[in-house]
């Protein structure tokens, strides 16, 4: 009985006969080793041979998942160094709580520096006919804030990033909307879920009515009409779908930590040829990603393009595959902004130290080449 149990890993490897989840994060396969004789005689064929069959060991991915499930419910212990666990079972990522009490503060005066530039390159975009908006993404801290684990609280101190930015775009007329203060509004009547325990992102049906919220603001600011998105159905899940635990995922649990009931519309694209269709430019972190996935750029742009923490560009033709983002260093990306209609600047607040990644410093040098210091 004993030599079959130890011989089931073996013949799972051998024929693959559970068809095993795979595991998610950060998790590399050490690679296969050639032999070699000077690889045996210094020992590391046989390190390399023994890490690779350790990984490639059947049944290998379900002990992971059953260590790390024990190690929750005995310890509740995480293993994911970049994810904490708060009260009422909250997943959070540490730099959001860190952005939350100012702990990544740049200052006024940078704050400023950044603002001026940007308002002065939507001044110029608007002589150009073009539209320029920013828009701040919800943050799970400020959604969740009375659920932070106790050794990562502290008094509230100071001002933020996210208000800094927020008052001084403002006082300068700068063409912006604030997501998360109307999702912190919303939480107080919205019967579904907006921010899910297990997401870090806000949640699949959020991001559909931020969409809908960014056409009529767009519409507005350009003074013409859009297409919208619409729904015939609303299906309600109690398995969470797309990006709803994505969290969740990278713990690489069997079982959920946190149950809840989540929104999915089931989404109507009508074309209308009266309607606008903008072509959009896109930067910004991985809140845009959701857009992407329920086609709203798709449906709603004659042509868009996300500029990834303005690092990769992703568009129609390479969405699916992350090996084709083009990197921006190797692209015109000057010339897409002088082809575009909007630029749709984009970052929740534990980004926004890192406002544009670098966009708003070489646009404004390239608008303003006499005022490089």
């Amino acid at each position: 009985m004993c030599f079959s149990v130890m011989l089931l890993p073996f013949l799972q490897l051998c024929t693959n006969i559970v068809d095993s989840a795979g595991l998610y994060g950060d998790y590399t396969n050490s690679p296969d080793v050639n032999f070699s004789w000077a690889k045996w005689w210094d020992g590391s064929y046989q390190q390399g041979k023994a890490a690779y069959v350790n990984d490639q060991g059947g049944f290998r991915r379900d002990l992971v998942r059953s260590n790390n499930q024990v190690d929750y419910w005995l310890f509740k212990k995480l293993h994911c160094n970049s994810v904490v666990l708060g009260k009422n079972n909250c997943l959070y990522q540490p730099d959001y709580i860190n952005a939350y009490y100012s702990r990544d503060f740049i200052g006024k005066d940078s704050a400023l520096h950044q603002i001026l530039k940007l308002k002065a390159i939507q001044d110029t975009l608007a002589r150009m006919g073009k539209t320029l908006v920013l828009a701040y993404s919800p943050c799970k801290a400020y959604y969740y804030p009375d659920d932070f684990p106790d050794d990562l609280k502290c008094t509230k101190a100071g001002p933020t990033n996210y208000q800094t930015f927020l008052q001084l775009a403002d006082s300068l007329h700068l063409n912006q909307i604030d997501f998360n203060a109307w999702f912190l509004k919303m939480k107080q009547t919205s019967k579904d879920v907006l921010y899910p325990r297990e997401g870090i992102h806000w949640s699949v049906y959020g991001a559909i009515l931020a969409a809908d919220s960014l056409t009529r603001y767009m519409e507005q600011l350009r003074h013409t009409k859009m297409e919208h998105m619409s729904w015939t159905n609303l299906r309600h899940s109690s398995r969470s779908e797309d990006t709803d635990e994505d969290v969740f995922k990278a713990l690489n649990l069997i079982f959920p930590i946190y149950t809840d009931t989540f929104t999915y519309p089931d989404l109507v694209f009508k074309e209308d040829s009266t309607k606008a269709k903008p072509k959009v430019i896109y930067i910004g972190d991985s809140f845009c990603i959701n857009w992407i996935h329920d086609n709203y750029m798709q449906f709603s742009n004659t042509n868009w393009e996300f500029w990834f923490y303005f690092h990769q560009v992703i568009n129609q033709s390479n969405r699916d595959n992350p090996d084709g983002w083009i990197p921006i260093n190797n692209y015109d990306w000057i010339g897409k902004i002088k082809s575009t209609d909007c630029i749709v600047i984009m970052y929740t607040s534990h980004n926004l130290h890192e406002l544009g990644n670098g966009f708003i410093e070489q646009a404004y040098d390239y608008f303003y080449p006499e005022k490089q210091s």
